[in-house]
């Protein structure tokens, strides 16, 4: 394992993060001290189900896997093993409980922005929420932008970056998470209106903060430096924590920022934009994330969609029959 994260230069550093995180899991259990040569594919199996019965989530076990088995797969292209262990599915022996990620139906959507838009501790942050929901902008892209990313003019923003803080709090901007990610996001007129609130009510800063040759970030907190994607995840974490007190009849799913990226792609899906242009908003690599991650079906909306293809069938029939008789 070590040798496999050593290889692994140039990584994010959550990629880091989550590099050590398993490192250091392997190194308190038993099983990172047997001889890699001796391990089978049930051990390996046996393994996974000690860890979900630990209490580790799915979606832990899966980051696990994620880094093991490539490990193994270095030592099995190196000839130090003849079998690939980790090779199996892992629902295959844990159950997946992971919680599904969801869209926020467009009454939860009302409720919450009506909510934020007239609460008096939480309304300040009314405009930021706008621009996610209605962008579908990572939250540290959102965080990136500076003011010269925003070009009012022709009522669009360019994507090209995001800001990143450590846990020792070193800042720094890299890339969108993909190349695709770099892309240009039209303003809707809410967007247009909260992006310029922004910049109006954003404090007027003694000496702008520099990070890998970008400032002017749009995004200042109460010390003076650019917000990262913390800061808005607490937000809505204490606004939640507000509303679930003031309306406990009333309940409304776990909201974060990606929770909004999600509710964007969904909405954008189902009024009918075509999923190549909602890739590219989206800033995704691939196709198959929106179409399979990104978007959700439910019955409302199937039905909806078959009574619309149904009716236009049923008046194209008609216009036929009239036309002929």
């Amino acid at each position: 394992m070590e040798r496999y994260i050593r290889l692994k230069q140039g990584v994010r550093y959550n990629t880091r993060v989550g590099y050590n995180y398993v490192l250091n899991l392997i190194k308190k259990e038993d099983f990172g001290y047997r001889m890699i040569r001796d391990i089978k594919m049930s051990d390996a199996q046996l393994w996974m189900i000690k860890l979900h019965e630990d209490g580790k989530g799915y979606s832990t076990l899966t980051s696990v896997q994620g880094v093991v088995k490539p490990a193994f797969q270095m030592a099995y292209n190196e000839e130090i093993i003849r079998r690939k262990p980790f090779d199996f599915k892992l629902t295959d022996v844990v159950p997946n409980d992971s919680k599904k990620r969801i869209a926020m139906t467009a009454e939860q959507q009302e409720t919450w922005m009506n909510f934020i838009h007239t609460d008096k501790t939480y309304r300040k942050y009314y405009d930021e929420f706008v621009v996610l929901l209605e962008t579908g902008m990572r939250v540290s892209e959102f965080c990136g932008l500076t003011k010269s990313d925003l070009d009012f003019a022709n009522r669009k923003i360019r994507v090209d970056h995001q800001l990143v803080r450590e846990r020792g709090g070193r800042y720094y901007v890299e890339k969108t998470k993909t190349e695709c990610g770099c892309r240009f996001i039209p303003m809707t007129d809410n967007v247009y209106r909260s992006l310029k609130a922004i910049v109006a009510k954003r404090p007027k800063l003694k000496t702008e903060m520099v990070i890998d040759g970008y400032s002017g970030f749009l995004l200042i907190d109460k010390d003076e430096h650019p917000k990262v994607a913390l800061h808005i995840e607490n937000e809505m974490r204490w606004a939640m924590k507000k509303y679930a007190k003031l309306h406990p009849d009333k309940p409304l799913p776990h909201i974060t920022p990606h929770v909004f990226r999600h509710t964007f792609c969904t909405n954008m899906a189902n009024a009918g934009m075509d999923i190549k242009s909602l890739q590219y908003v989206m800033g995704h690599s691939e196709v198959g994330v929106t179409l399979n991650v990104y978007t959700h079906a439910n019955y409302d909306r199937a039905a909806e969609q078959m009574a619309k293809i149904i009716n236009f069938a049923e008046t194209e029939s008609a216009g036929r029959l009239e036309k002929s008789s």
